[in-house]
């Protein structure tokens, strides 16, 4: 049985009846259920499966004596509303008969309250389209029984959803650990990093779908104001999950995304100007002797990369080897360790090598503009940002310091664009902008892992499947590397306040998963 006939509730009908369910539609509104029973005739065409609609049941209320073994509300966000489905639920259907919820905004335990036997209530989280998104977040309230969770399991299981299980709290797993995604960018955009367009072409480049202003103009300001709202208030308004000014005036405005025609951007006929960093990428040779110098797998790909486009490069591993690097090098690149402030290396360089050599230095983690400080020569010093892995991020951030000369930021981008990579200039704040963003992403999940909101593998796969990130938080927060993850969001808090510290399991991500499992 499913209560609510709008776009969730119809959502829900076609999945369960397409798994082989007998479902009623409930919904005192006729006209409501007008429109989901050919809404469900549409998806079932398309399915080509005629018969899924013959197994859905429209009624207006809930009759006495159904024989449903699970039913889920998908009525409109209101508390009162979905206590009062509920107590109808619970008197019309079998003692055993499982209760779910599909809020994603409320406490499924408050929901639950009045109910003689909580211990069959759960919430089943549906992502809208519900015939097409994957995920369905398990939610188990402190009363609820093994028994209810492993048939709610079973449920999602039949009608091919992955199932995450987590803990009633407030966002359950996705609303709370996309949250940074839109905040951080936000933050990002006040404080000039780069501009809306450049912001979301950044964010494509490290393999999300959709850049947040685009993503949140699809799904409405609205929309994503009141569920920012909701996780802030609910969670005791920590200042990391703050909504942001911006989104308010949006909102008052009713500049709400594409359903009003504006909002990040300005839309007709529903098309944008959607920047792409790939469009002007020249590839070709450079009469360039490039240095490398650092340690791992980002120092050994990018001497890799740059072999292809370089007259010359040479590779040095070890920092007490600077005084084997030859002199003649038009360029050095420091990738350094990942995790630490290398600007100390980098004022030995400048000290040491010919001021028409450029100075490459990871932006992330070294503070570019006190290096300049140190440096007879600021204007060949380059901060640049490659998060992960080189070969997985398809552009780069370069550091746009004061210091910094026009010479040395035409190189960077002509070195960065030949061996394929897009480039944004993008202004000298801590964490730059993918920096701050993912990385706070990846520690609100390991947040949320200590909290015992779900299990890492959950956290990863409600990620993926919910929100389609390119990778799970906590498998991106590995690649990274824990210490660089804390590194950057540690200059992000110093600069920004304590409330974007790194939390403390971040060190986990640096341990087998077996570890980083253990502790949770």
């Amino acid at each position: 049985m499913v209560v609510g006939a709008g776009t969730m509730g119809a959502g829900i009908a076609f999945v369960a009846a397409r798994a082989g369910y007998a479902v009623e539609l409930i919904d005192p509104d006729a006209a409501a259920r007008e429109r989901a029973m050919e809404r469900i005739a549409k998806d079932a065409q398309r399915a080509a499966d005629p018969a899924i609609l013959d197994r859905v049941t429209a009624r207006e209320t809930v009759a006495p004596g159904s024989g449903a073994v699970l039913a889920i509300e998908a009525v409109p966000e209101r508390i009162e509303l979905k206590r009062a489905v509920f107590a109808a639920l619970e008197g019309a259907l079998a003692p055993e008969a499982l209760l779910a919820t599909n809020t994603s905004s409320l406490a499924v335990g408050e929901l639950a309250e009045g109910v003689e036997r909580p211990e069959r209530v759960l919430g089943l989280h549906f992502f809208n389209p519900p015939a097409a998104m994957k995920l369905v977040e398990i939610v188990a309230t402190e009363q609820t029984s093994d028994e209810a969770l492993d048939r709610a399991r079973a449920f999602v299981a039949r009608i091919g959803k992955s199932g995450v299980t987590c803990a009633d709290t407030p966002g359950f797993i996705v609303n709370r650990v996309a949250r940074p995604f839109y905040l951080q960018s936000m933050r990002a955009l006040e404080r000039g990093v780069a501009t809306v367009e450049e912001l979301d072409a950044l964010a494509r480049s490290a393999g999300f779908r959709m850049g947040p202003f685009e993503l949140m103009d699809f799904i409405g300001m609205d929309v994503n104001l009141a569920t920012s709202e909701s996780v802030y208030e609910r969670l005791d308004e920590p200042e990391r999950l703050a909504p942001r000014p911006m989104q308010r005036e949006l909102v008052a405005q009713g500049n709400l995304g594409r359903k009003t025609g504006s909002g990040f951007y300005a839309y007709e006929n529903g098309a944008y100007a959607k920047l792409d960093l790939a469009a002007e990428r020249p590839n070709g040779k450079l009469e360039e002797f490039a240095v490398v110098l650092g340690y791992g797998e980002s120092a050994d790909a990018l001497a890799f990369a740059l072999a292809t486009v370089c007259t010359r490069v040479q590779r040095i591993e070890n920092d007490d080897l600077i005084d084997a690097l030859d002199p003649e090098a038009s360029i050095v690149i420091d990738t350094g360790d990942g995790f630490s402030d290398r600007g100390a290396i980098a004022a030995a360089l400048d000290a040491r090598l010919d001021p028409s050599t450029v100075i490459f230095t990871d932006g992330y983690a070294t503070d570019v503009a006190a290096l300049a400080k140190h440096c007879a020569h600021p204007e060949r010093i380059v901060g640049y940002g490659v998060l992960g892995v080189l070969d997985e991020q398809s552009a780069i951030e370069i550091v746009d310091a004061p210091g910094t000369g026009d010479d040395a930021l035409a190189l960077a981008q002509e070195l960065f664009e030949a061996i394929g990579k897009g480039v944004v200039l993008v202004e000298d704040l801590p964490g730059l902008y993918l920096g701050r963003t993912v990385c706070s992403i990846v520690n609100e999940a390991m947040i949320a892992v200590a909290d015992e909101v779900a299990a890492p593998d959950d956290v990863d796969l409600a990620m993926t499947l919910g929100v389609n990130h390119p990778r799970g938080p906590v498998t991106w927060g590995r690649e990274i590397g824990g210490r660089r993850v804390a590194r950057i969001l540690q200059r992000l808090a110093d600069a920004e306040g304590a409330a974007f510290a790194p939390h403390r399991s971040l060190w986990l991500l640096d341990e087998d998963e077996e570890t980083l499992s253990s502790n949770r």
